[in-house]
């Protein structure tokens, strides 16, 4: 049985990972009121960001087990969010994003040794909807907030290969394998707060560039 100290860490990450969801989708609005366009489809960003935090709050609770639904939350919820950046006009597939994602999905060679091949191929979905919200992030956000999401967003990367190992640790080891999730979810939730108050209504509009990140 997992120490009780790494599952509240973990539901704290998730709960972190869902308010940068939502975070996102408030700065989204407020982009679209410069921009003017119609942000109906905005809402798909959290409707993503709760069918991800249902799947995974169901598997915690049913012991890392994932049936038919709870699967197709936690996969169909990372695709919803995807659509959403893209149909906003989201233009900026960088090659770092694009080495990021061959790296996540690369890792899934390391399917089974930590839970279950179907529990540990579903966690790359939400990882890859995450480095799509922080390079989106990315494109907006400048001088130390911009270094601080590329970090976070790498840390995304190194977990998805590291997580594989918590299944054979215990106490200090186990929360230096974590520490690259908890980190990338802290520094992604700030950074957002900081960009959210940086384009707050006495704030000039966003340039071009940061109109096609998000």
């Amino acid at each position: 049985m997992a120490e009780s100290w790494y599952n509240a860490l973990m539901s704290l990450s998730g709960v972190l990972t869902l308010t940068g969801v939502f975070l996102t989708w408030i700065i989204q609005r407020k982009i679209e009121k410069v921009t003017g366009k119609n942000g109906s489809y905005s809402l798909l960003l959290p409707i993503g960001g709760i069918m991800i935090a249902l799947g995974f709050a169901w598997s915690v609770v049913s012991g890392n087990t994932l049936n038919g639904w709870v699967l197709s939350l936690i996969l169909i919820g990372p695709a919803i969010i995807g659509y959403a950046l893209f149909e906003f006009g989201f233009e900026g597939v960088s090659g770092r994003l694009i080495i990021q994602g061959v790296l996540t999905l690369l890792s899934l060679f390391g399917a089974g040794h930590y839970s279950t091949v179907t529990v540990d191929v579903a966690y790359v979905g939400p990882f890859l909807a995450i480095l799509l919200l922080m390079n989106a992030q990315i494109l907006i956000t400048q001088g130390s907030g911009r270094v601080l999401v590329v970090i976070s967003s790498w840390l995304i990367v190194l977990f998805s290969w590291t997580r594989y190992m918590l299944g054979d640790t215990t106490g200090f080891v186990k929360a230096v394998i974590v520490a690259p999730y908890v980190l990338a979810t802290i520094i992604w939730v700030v950074t957002l707060i900081s960009l959210y108050l940086s384009i707050s209504a006495d704030c000039s509009p966003l340039h071009r560039t940061g109109q096609e990140g998000l």
